[in-house]
């Protein structure tokens, strides 16, 4: 029995051992990134595919339709801005993506999931490199921290809102961490400092939580500009200038108020300090970012890093993010991508820069192997959950289409409980029964198909 283990022992450390050696060929790291980029777009394009049109999309798809101009769609962000919110880009990419084919925002969103990875990538590294257990630890992060994966990314209405309003900051930041490694006079000149400056305000006008994170950020990375360079640059200056016109923007927008006295959230100083308390505590959840919190702790001491000054600064922001959500609510589900994006940020800059020993090089080696098993597990269980919910959804359009067919136009449909938090419907609402008919989703739905009313019938099963 001792020598069976001990030539698995063996078996096992050859094993590493030919990984290892393999891994650290430069060239061996371009392909296998190159290979890795590609599965990841060909995994995405597969979890978009199957995710049907839900609840805003289908609210929202026949005004998409009839925007062409853009006097329409400015029309159409102005009225929201002064109605119902100051996030008009996530709005404005909403109605951009219902208006094409589902199949080409398959393609778009598949792209833009590629994008946004990369951004946070650039914002760990600071430079285009090759290292790709860092890129496949991101994407598992993604996968495994975001409690409503399917809202953030696939979701058309949440992830224009979420995952590719946070592409304008990340794109953003870029150029600060970038600063951060190397001095670069050419972000001072004037067509920079233009360009850079309505970057900024795009950047704070994106995200509620993210805009306050963004100031914080700026602050942090001058002071550090001016301890390392000895002057903080007029980009950075001009730059925290407009994340605050922006972030004014998008705080102070009429719409914010209409929506805040139709929602009736509370006024009351003690609610918003309970909010602050709660929106810290979730944090701390498992489901969310305990994770990356705990691997933030692991590599902060046990670590040998030059930035773990930045990387804190990031961590700090990812709870600010939190925080700044306490004015109008708790933190949930989807409004989480912010923090997880932060602090994904921060844990990837730890462990890009850990001590360089071979050992080190070893683990990152056999990383590479159990983020490859982990991100099989998490597309499986996507696929299957996601593939569940579109059967469901399909089944329920054929009832549609069968009872407009007979002429009756009061339908009734199956409720569908989609199984994990992949689908695009987790932790959203669903067709309501007859009873509660005149829901929002209900009059909204029955209204997209052409019907008088749809409503669920729940089966209670006999004893």
């Amino acid at each position: 029995m001792i020598n069976l283990l001990h030539t698995y022992s063996e078996r096992i450390q050859s094993l590493a051992n030919d990984i290892f050696s393999f891994t650290q060929n430069k060239k061996c790291k371009v392909v296998i990134m190159a290979i890795l980029i590609v599965v990841i777009a060909v995994l995405m394009f597969r979890l978009n595919r199957p995710t049907p049109w839900v609840v805003d999309d289908i609210l929202k798809g026949e005004g998409a339709k009839k925007l062409h101009t853009f006097q329409q769609y400015f029309e159409h962000i102005w009225g929201f801005y002064f109605s119902w919110g100051g996030r008009i880009w996530g709005e404005l990419f909403a109605y951009l993506f219902l208006s094409i084919p589902k199949r080409v925002f398959d393609i778009v969103n598949t792209i833009g999931y590629l994008a946004f990875t990369g951004l946070i990538y650039i914002n760990i590294t600071g430079k285009f490199k090759s290292s790709p257990s860092l890129f496949l630890l991101i994407n598992f992060l993604l996968f495994a921290c975001l409690p409503a994966f399917g809202q953030d990314i696939l979701w058309i209405s949440g992830t224009a809102n979420y995952m590719w309003a946070s592409i304008i900051p990340l794109l953003y930041l870029a150029f600060w961490r970038r600063y951060f490694d190397q001095e670069i006079k050419g972000l001072n000149r004037i067509p920079s400092l233009m360009l850079l400056f309505i970057l900024a305000v795009l950047s704070g006008w994106a995200n509620e939580n993210v805009s306050v994170s963004l100031i914080f950020l700026a602050i942090c990375y001058m002071v550090i500009y001016r301890n390392k360079y000895g002057s903080i640059p007029r980009f950075a200056t001009s730059g925290l200038i407009g994340l605050v016109i922006g972030t004014l923007l998008l705080w102070l927008a009429p719409g914010n108020f209409a929506r805040f006295a139709a929602e009736k959230h509370s006024k009351s100083i003690l609610h918003i300090v309970h909010n602050v308390f709660h929106n810290i505590s979730v944090l701390f959840d498992f489901n969310s970012t305990l994770l990356l919190i705990l691997l933030f702790a692991v590599l902060i001491i046990l670590g040998r890093s030059a930035k773990k000054s930045l990387s804190s600064v990031f961590m700090i922001s990812g709870v600010l993010s939190a925080v700044a959500m306490s004015v109008v609510g708790g933190i949930y589900t989807r409004t989480f991508l912010g923090c997880v994006v932060l602090m994904i940020i921060s844990v990837g800059m730890l462990y890009d820069d850990w001590n360089d020993t071979v050992n080190v090089r070893k683990c990152r080696a056999m990383l590479l192997v159990c983020l490859c098993l982990g991100m099989h597990i998490f597309y499986v269980t996507a696929r299957d959950g996601i593939n569940d919910y579109a059967n469901a959804w399909n089944q329920n359009l054929e009832i549609i289409r069968t009872e407009k067919e007979k002429g009756n136009l009061d339908v009734y449909v199956n409720p569908i409980t989609p199984k994990n938090k992949f689908c695009a419907t987790y932790g959203l609402d669903d067709i309501k029964p007859k009873e509660n008919n005149q829901h929002w989703l209900n009059t909204g739905v029955a209204h997209a198909f052409g019907l008088h009313t749809i409503q669920s019938v729940h089966v209670n099963p006999q004893k």
